[in-house]
């Protein structure tokens, strides 16, 4: 497998909103703190996997701060709803959530398009192509509406389920056996 850590952050993100769905119906209350935990986590994960992956190392670093100061953000937000302290709740959504969210975000999602065209290939990159075409769609539309004094949440919200896609493909690209790269005196006989 060319990256468990990937593979498992993967997973986690993906089954975030499940599990959440599943806890409101069973407990009925605190599903913040549930999806907050799960994004930490999975975030926190992806910060170290993004090693994992063939590309050029400031590339890595830029990946894995971005994921990785994402984490720090949703475990403040999984606290401010566990001890519904204001100042930790106002810190937590209003000063470093939505836009700051947004930037990393996006950064660790032109990290993904680095990735899908320096280290996929075969089906996975096909796969990739099509996942991340539809999210860079979907995030142009989002900023193109915040231009225009709208938001993805006032036109389109069900687009944002493409977010999603990155991690469905991530899945795909982790679990592929790593390229096995060979020196070049191998290959040029010398």
């Amino acid at each position: 497998m060319k990256s468990p850590r990937g593979f498992a952050a993967a997973a986690v993100f993906l089954l975030a909103l499940p599990v959440t769905l599943l806890y409101q119906a069973v407990i009925g209350s605190g599903t913040e703190i549930v999806v907050h935990a799960a994004l930490a986590l999975s975030a926190a994960l992806m910060a170290s996997a993004v090693f994992d992956f063939r590309t050029r190392r400031w590339i890595s670093w830029c990946g894995s701060v971005s994921i990785g100061v994402l984490a720090v953000i949703f475990f403040i937000q999984c606290l401010s709803e566990l001890t519904k302290y204001a100042t930790l709740t106002q810190l937590s959504y209003q000063l470093l959530g939505q836009h700051i969210e947004n930037v990393l975000g996006n950064l660790f999602l032109m990290w993904c398009v680095v990735v899908l065209l320096v280290d996929s290939q075969g089906k996975t990159k096909a796969l990739g192509f099509v996942a991340l075409s539809a999210t860079v769609c979907m995030e142009a539309y989002a900023i193109g509406l915040t231009f225009l004094g709208s938001s993805l949440d006032a036109e389109a919200p069900i687009l944002k389920v493409l977010a999603l896609l990155p991690f469905a493909w991530l899945l795909f690209e982790s679990w592929k056996p790593p390229r096995i790269v060979q020196p070049v005196s191998a290959v040029t006989g010398g």
